[in-house]
């Protein structure tokens, strides 16, 4: 086994909020609030999306004008971004202000006021630009076409607001009554120290509702195809999904496709298709998605698919040590590297709500180490016999079904 460096965070639960910090040298704080509150809980689709976009807008103690104008002067900057699984509220600032910058985080989660004409004057308008722009991104449009084709509800249910969702101000104030709990909440920094983080908690959100835990039903796989036109470009996904397991992560590690060296296609399984075709693991609560995505011409993406599953039977008739070892290493370096920076908050955020203590980084590296080359093999079968979701976008009648590339 190799020794992993720690990543630092210390954790605890301060009135019912989870929390945890890492206080790291240097003249910069990030805060994030992450929420369990993401779409995959959404009551309608595109509440989450919504609420999300409320972020920042008028409280009672201050307007969202006044809000933008005292981060400006502060130097910080404040973004909300929202995901299947969370919402998440980030301030980053210098060091010294993290007092203000956590008040008005708590403000904006405790106290949206959450008003009828900025629903209609500004989140809407926002919720139909997020929709357009998404539009006209083919790979973001596959990547909701794998996930409705793979889990249907709950983790299948659309990221954004689409333009024919009825979504009321009546509709976001009762989700957001649901979810803006306390049990619902975990604040993670980075660049302060844990006391001090918890001695803000006890002033700023002790009011707060204690609510009750967003329930997450287990996730179902259900796979079938789709196909989407669309000219914003072409893609081909087709992916497996099942419990969190590590072998996912060795797995799309051994198939690789995406460089780790500039200007090299890299010595991976999929590096024949000449930066065409990648894996990937989307990891979610409760469920790992294992996909493999190709694009350019439908006839390159024929190709790459031809090869991916290629590659998919390569592993599936064995896995050397040697390709083990480096899908291994490989595994551990995304793994931990998911939990470092900004992105890396809403990792340990999510952790935190599901297990009530901060990851550890000897745990990852651990669970990763114990895959064994059966089990890599097992998943690549199941995936080549079992059936599968995919998602053809662009000019979908010249892209590929997954049954000609050997696929069901």
């Amino acid at each position: 086994a190799t020794a992993a460096a720690d990543l630092g965070f210390e954790s605890s639960t301060v009135d019912g909020i989870k929390i945890a910090s890492k206080d790291i040298a240097g003249p910069i704080t990030t805060l994030s609030f992450v929420i369990k509150a993401g779409s995959r809980y959404a009551t309608v689709p595109g509440v989450a999306h919504a609420l999300q976009r409320f972020a920042y807008q008028n409280t009672p103690k201050r307007s969202g004008l006044r809000l933008t104008r005292e981060t400006e002067l502060l130097g910080g900057s404040l973004t909300s971004e929202v995901t299947r699984d969370s919402i998440i509220l980030t301030a980053r600032f210098l060091k010294d202000d993290l007092p203000y910058f956590f008040e008005a985080l708590s403000d904006v989660f405790a106290q949206p006021t959450l008003a009828r004409h900025e629903l209609a004057e500004i989140v809407g308008p926002l919720l139909k630009l997020d929709a357009t722009l998404a539009d006209a991104d083919a790979i973001f449009v596959a990547s909701e076409g794998i996930n409705s084709a793979a889990y249907r509800k709950g983790l299948g249910l659309p990221l954004f607001a689409q333009a024919t969702d009825a979504i009321s101000i009546d509709t976001v104030r009762a989700y957001k009554d649901a979810v803006y709990t306390k049990s619902n909440l975990a604040i993670v920094a980075s660049g302060a120290d844990i006391s001090t983080l918890s001695d803000l908690v006890s002033t700023y959100l002790e009011t707060a509702p204690a609510g009750t835990t967003s329930s997450t039903p287990a996730s179902t796989f259900y796979g079938g195809e789709l196909r989407i036109p669309s000219t914003a470009g072409n893609v081909l996904s087709f992916g497996y999904a099942s419990d969190v397991s590590p072998t996912f992560n060795v797995l799309a590690s051994v198939l690789g496709g995406a460089s780790s060296i500039k200007w090299s296609y890299g010595a991976s399984l999929l590096s024949t298709t000449a930066g065409k075709a990648h894996a990937k693991v989307t990891p979610y609560n409760g469920s790992s998605l294992l996909t493999i995505t190709a694009t350019g011409s439908p006839a390159e993406i024929k190709s790459a698919g031809a090869a991916a599953v290629d590659a998919l039977k390569t592993v599936a008739a064995g896995v050397s040590p040697e390709i083990l070892k480096k899908g291994i290493a490989g595994a551990k370096f995304d793994s931990l590297y998911a939990l470092e920076g900004t992105a890396g908050l809403s990792s340990v955020g999510k952790t935190l709500l599901a297990s009530g203590s901060a990851p550890a980084a000897a745990s990852i590296v651990s669970e990763i180490e114990s895959v064994t080359a059966d089990s890599v093999k097992s998943l690549a079968e199941k995936i080549l016999s079992e059936k599968i979701a995919a998602v053809a976008v662009g000019k979908v009648s010249e892209l590929p079904y997954v049954d000609e590339l050997g696929l069901k």
